[in-house]
């Protein structure tokens, strides 16, 4: 920590040292007509070599300033769209202020106007409602990424798991030349594509498809960042290749390589090493077909959301059978080994449209864990389990990802997408676990659970689109299959010692068992949607959505009596047969005018949820369910755009969603037999009222961003966990329940400024939230409020052109208070800090430190853990065209890295701690490929 302050004492002193002696620079910027010009831009430049010095936007009433400006040979210049540009030398006065003569901008003829825009480059400048940065404008050292280029932008930050923050909010979709780069993932753009190949980047609200479609706007945006290539970068292919080495034979190598041009774009990316870097986070679940993938116009899935029907017609992301996504593990833990490769093909010409990508990644495992869990009891008792696991993880993964849409006429478009996956998971555990109510008194278990799973799956999707004549009146229809298999195959053996155990039920007491799985599902969904214009500020949308899904599971148990025998346990053997059928139709009225919008719509769904499950296949059936559910859900949003980029927001949303077959299904899981899992049969459908509000404002002139937004929800029969403990051997049951009363709030402030303009910019942010939790803990309802404070701030400093420090930290304190038990009310404390500078020094040479801190507290356990983590490299770029470069990286130089976790739930409060890889040191060579030309064989 003293490291970081003593960084932000120097680059303090630095901006005092320069704040002796400097210049305020105004005035103001009008048309002919002597209307003011608002978003000119404005450059302060050095005579010399027309270096740039400073720049900024005028503001509504044409008005700009400089503040700190240096005492030195000036021209000022200003451009306007559609204007002439206009340049003057500036004469310095003696006074600290100068009052520059009003500048007029004469209007273009439009011959004249592309010549004209060339040679009147700003650093960035409003078209309409995009803003435009010139990357020629911001320095960045050779080979650097787009990340690196992102930072030096005003109005831009890199947070520190490296998504990208524009105007206070999260850009979700990165296109290269207006085409999705390996599906809009915005950190494989920001990781791999070199800043020097870039010629302009462009960020704006990109519209919903479905807006798209009918022309009417409807509330959803995606905030996009556009980049635009240099022509030359267009002529040749340009990417990277890197390889390292060190200490405890450690390395690391990745390449990339990139080709474009104006019909096709063709990428690859890979990557190694066993230092536990995948690329991948838990942001990443969705980014690598890009985040509008599961939104309207992809999956075909019309009409507005909050049916809750949702949640059996996409697929969420993961490592589950069901995803299409790039896996997500948490390499950042433990030791893992990993590689992947992906390649990303686009094509564009005329108005077909074919975009694809491959990747494939494979992660070794090892995780070594220490887990403690106190449980609270009803009668103010409570009991400990502990949990010290070693397991290993071997995960494969196929992606394949292809789109195709063609505009057959201005009428009609079809879109197709097809999407496959192909996965396989080994797993071993070997876990010792306690459960402890005094010394005297526990339980204990030692597992050893093995297990290889396969599984693969296909997705295929048409969309139609038709716009009739009449302006606004358009009609679309989608179909689409899913098939999934998996097929698993495992053993679990348990040694179980119970306390005071009167249990008659042996396998509770030890298991050595077999485990043969085999999944299959096949789910059909089909949605259509019209469009009536009603005059020209009134629509009227009406849509139907069917899906039906299939589902078999044959999980067969069988008990280990000998070596050379088995046999088929008939309570924990089940074969389910499983079917999901979905209707919904809806209709609601939109009032679209002057950046105002307004929808009120009503929908009524229908889910059958029909089941059936025996020991085996057409055996005797034990149990049935036959559920059917009908529900009305309305559903009213509004929004509206001012001037200046502000725009408010307020919504409501009823969802309704079903219980899953998995809690429906009345049998017991014990592959932990500490913690049973039992189907319910019984529980009804979980609804939701969402209410939704805020206000975003962002003022390109000041680099100014507020934002406030405020969320509830509130809950009817929420499907909880009820826990059922065993008051001699403290096994605990868990079985799915209904509960009415729980509530969740969540507002969120930030306000984003720059400190000193193009050298100092601050974001601060709070979002504190409370949460109501119902559940029953031996048949007695309890309640658990959480209240969350969070506050944070980032700072970005680049007082010079060869310094850069990015900062940032965040604090949360949770409060959990315990209805049943306030005397063991939890208070944990989470902190993190951290910071990135880069310093550039003669001769090519490059310092890049990193430092990370995390603090864990809990006084109530006596738990404080620290995790401070310095990370530095020192590099040289070599050759006259400096494309190699030669690196040493030092990593957790303090050697104190490892994953901590802490966490207050229902009834409960756990600690965790897994073992990291720590301290190792690397040395690589990179080398950078740049207008590399590629021969085409004739």
């Amino acid at each position: 920590m003293k490291f970081f302050l003593s960084f932000l004492l120097l680059f303090a002193i630095t901006f005092a040292s320069q704040a002796q002696s400097k210049l305020t620079i105004r005035g103001t910027v009008k048309d002919t007509t002597n209307l003011p010009l608002d978003y000119t831009s404005v450059l302060l430049l050095s005579p010399k070599d027309s270096a740039l010095v400073a720049y900024t936007l005028t503001n509504k009433a044409g008005e700009y300033q400089f503040k700190n400006v240096d005492r030195q040979p000036l021209l000022i210049k200003a451009t306007y769209m559609g204007h002439l540009p206009f340049q003057k030398e500036l004469a310095l006065p003696e006074a600290d202020v100068l009052e520059v003569e009003e500048i007029q901008l004469k209007p273009i003829l439009q011959e004249l106007y592309e010549v004209v825009v060339k040679a009147a480059k700003a650093p960035l400048m409003m078209r309409g409602d995009t803003l435009e940065y010139d990357a020629s404008k911001f320095k960045v050292p050779p080979g650097a990424t787009l990340e690196d280029l992102l930072r030096k932008l005003p109005g831009m930050q890199i947070d520190k798991d490296g998504n990208i923050i524009a105007q206070g909010e999260q850009v979700q979709k990165v296109t290269v030349d207006g085409r999705r780069f390996f599906g809009g993932n915005t950190k494989m753009a920001t990781q791999n594509l070199n800043a020097e190949s870039i010629s302009k980047l462009q960020l704006f609200d990109d519209k919903s498809e479905q807006s798209k479609l009918t022309g009417v706007e409807d509330g959803v945006k995606e905030k996009t960042l556009n980049v635009e290539l240099k022509e030359d970068a267009k002529k040749g292919g340009f990417g990277k290749v890197s390889a390292a080495a060190g200490t405890d034979e450690r390395w690391a190598a990745n390449a990339s390589f990139n080709k474009f041009d104006d019909v096709n774009q063709f990428s690859v990316i890979g990557y190694g090493n066993n230092v536990n870097q995948s690329g991948l986070s838990w942001d990443d679940l969705q980014e690598f077909k890009g985040s509008s993938a599961f939104q309207f116009g992809d999956t075909g899935d019309f009409g507005f959301n909050g049916s809750g029907g949702i949640n059996y017609i996409v697929f969420s992301g993961g490592d589950n059978e069901e995803s299409f996504e790039i896996p997500f593990n948490n390499l950042n833990s433990g030791f893992s080994n990993n590689q992947a490769i992906g390649v990303n093909y686009n094509y564009l010409k005329g108005k077909k449209d074919f975009s694809s990508n491959y990747f494939y990644s494979r992660s070794d495992q090892i995780l070594e864990s220490v887990n403690s869990r106190t449980n609270f009891l009803e009668d103010n008792s409570s009991f400990t389990s502990t949990d010290q696991s070693l397991q290993n993880n071997i995960a494969g993964h196929h992606r394949v990802n292809l789109r195709f849409q063609n505009e057959l006429d201005s009428a009609n478009t079809i879109t197709i997408n097809g999407k496959g996956r192909l996965s396989t998971l080994t797993t071993s555990l070997l876990s010792h676990q306690e459960l402890i109510r005094s010394s005297m008194e526990q339980s204990q278990m030692d597992r050893n659970n093995q297990s290889d799973k396969w599984s693969g799956a296909f997705q295929g999707t048409a969309i139609y689109r038709h716009k009739f004549k009449k302006n606004g009146r358009n009609f679309a229809a989608s179909i689409s299959d899913t098939y999934s298999k998996a097929d698993q195959d495992g053993t679990q053996k348990a040694i179980v010692d119970h306390m005071n155990s009167t249990d008659p039920n042996t396998y509770f007491q030890s298991l050595d068992q077999v485990i043969q799985a085999l999944n299959g599902s096949n789910l059909i969904k089909s949605s259509l949607l019209y469009v009536e214009p009603i005059k020209k500020i009134f629509f009227w949308e009406t849509f139907y959505n069917f899906s039906q899904s299939n589902s078999e599971t044959n999980r067969q148990v069988y008990d280990v009596e000998r070596s050379d025998v088995r046999e088929l346990n008939p309570e924990l053997s089940r074969f389910f047969d499983n079917k999901i059928t979905y209707n919904r139709f809806g209709s609601s009225f939109r009032y679209a005018n002057k950046g105002s919008n307004l929808s009120v719509g009503l929908a009524a769904s229908n889910y059958r949820l029909k089941g059936q499950f025996s020991v085996v296949e057409d055996s005797e059936i034990l149990g049935r369910v036959d559920k059917s559910y009908l529900n009305f859900t309305p559903n009213v949003s509004y929004w509206k755009t001012m001037k200046g980029n502000k725009r408010i927001n307020a919504s409501y949303a009823m969802g309704v969603t079903p219980p899953s077959i998995a809690d429906l299904q009345p049998y017991k899981d014990i592959s932990n037999p500490l913690y049973i899992r039992e189907g319910n049969p019984d529980l009804e459908p979980e609804v939701s009222h969402s209410f939704n509000t805020g206000y975003n404002m962002y003022d390109p002139a000041t680099f100014i961003n507020f934002r406030f937004s405020f969320n509830a929800t509130l809950y009817q029969n929420q499907v909880v966990q009820n826990q059922t403990i065993d008051p001699e051997t403290l096994v605990t049951t868990y079985k799915a329940g209904n509960a009415t009363g729980g509530q969740r709030f969540y507002p969120y402030l930030g306000f984003g400024f720059p400190i000193i303009k193009t050298k100092a910019n601050a974001y601060l942010y709070a979002n504190p939230s409370y949460s109501k939790s119902l559940s029953l803990i031996n048949s007695t309802e309890t309640e658990t409020h959480t209240y969350s404070h969070n506050f944070g701030a980032n700072l970005d400093l680049t007082p010079l052109e060869w310094l850069g420090l990015y900062a940032g930290s965040s604090f949360r304190l949770s409060k959990t208070n315990y209805e049943q038990n306030p005397t063991q009310n939890q208070d944990i404390v989470n902190w993190s800090a951290y910071s990135n500078m880069n310093i550039k020094f003669p001769k090519d040479f490059y310092l890049d430190v990193k430092f990370n801190y995390n603090r864990y507290k809990n006084e109530s356990f006596g738990f404080d853990q620290k995790v401070p983590i310095l990370n530095a490299s020192f590099y040289k770029l070599l050759g006259e065209a400096k494309k190699w470069e030669v690196r040493l990286s030092a990593n957790d130089i303090f050697n104190k890295n490892q994953t901590i976790s802490q966490y207050a739930g229902q009834n409960y409060v756990s600690t965790g701690r897994i073992e990291t890889l720590a301290r190792y040191f690397l040395l690589g060579v990179t080398y950078n490929m740049r207008g590399v030309e590629v021969k085409r064989n004739r």
